[in-house]
C-alpha cells in the first residue's frame, strides 16, 4: 500500500513539473525562452541599462500604464505595469553576468505565455533599434 501511494505521489509531481516547465522557441536573435508556472523568462545579450530602457518603452508601445518603476541597482530594476483589463504585469530586469540581461515577465495573477512572449519581443525589437 505504501508503495502505491508513493508512486502515485512521484507520478503526479512528474506531471505537474512537466505542464508547469517549458522551454519557448522565438524568433529573433535570442531564441529560446523559458515558461515556468506562469512566469516567462528570456535573455538578451546586453546589460540591464538598454534592456530596462527598451522595457518601459514596449510598455508604452504596447499601451500599458506605467504604475511603478523601482531601479533596485544600475544591473537590476523593476516596472510595474498595467493592461487595459487593468491585470497587473510585473517585469524585472536583472544582469546575469556581464555579457547577458535577464527579464522576467508575469502578466496577471496566473501568467500569459503569449503577452510576454509579445512583450519579450517588443523589447528585443527596440534594443535592436538603438
Amino acid at each position: 500500500m505504501l508503495k502505491k501511494i508513493i508512486a502515485i505521489l512521484l507520478t503526479a509531481a512528474g506531471l505537474a513539473f512537466i505542464a508547469g516547465c517549458q522551454n519557448v522557441a522565438l524568433d529573433g536573435a535570442n531564441n529560446v525562452g523559458a515558461y515556468n508556472y506562469g512566469e516567462f523568462q528570456g535573455l538578451y545579450n546586453t546589460t540591464a541599462a538598454p534592456v530596462t530602457e527598451a522595457a518601459r518603452e514596449a510598455a508604452k508601445q504596447l499601451g500599458l500604464l506605467e504604475v511603478a518603476f523601482t531601479p533596485n541597482s544600475k544591473f537590476e530594476s523593476t516596472l510595474i505595469v498595467r493592461d487595459a483589463n487593468d491585470l497587473k504585469v510585473q517585469i524585472k530586469v536583472a544582469e546575469a553576468n556581464h555579457l547577458q540581461t535577464r527579464i522576467s515577465i508575469r502578466w496577471g495573477s496566473g501568467g500569459d505565455r503569449d503577452r510576454s512572449i509579445q512583450f519579450y519581443s517588443t523589447v528585443e525589437k527596440l534594443i535592436g533599434n538603438q
